[in-house]
């Protein structure tokens, strides 16, 4: 993670490549019970904010 400010945290990516000698994952623990957003337009994605804290799952979409 990077800091961009004090609100705001990116994920940082490494160009390992095109044949990496390890993978780069983005483990289960950034992705339970939240949703990711791809914006192919603009070539980023995001996060939503945990789901739980607005009682629903990803069961629910």
């Amino acid at each position: 993670m990077v800091a961009v400010n004090s609100y705001k945290m990116c994920l940082a990516f490494v160009d390992g490549g095109s044949q990496p000698r390890t993978p780069i994952i983005i483990g289960g623990h950034q992705l339970e019970d939240n949703l990711l957003h791809f914006d192919r337009a603009n070539s980023r994605f995001g996060f939503s904010s945990n789901l739980l804290a607005r009682s629903t799952t990803c069961s629910n979409f």
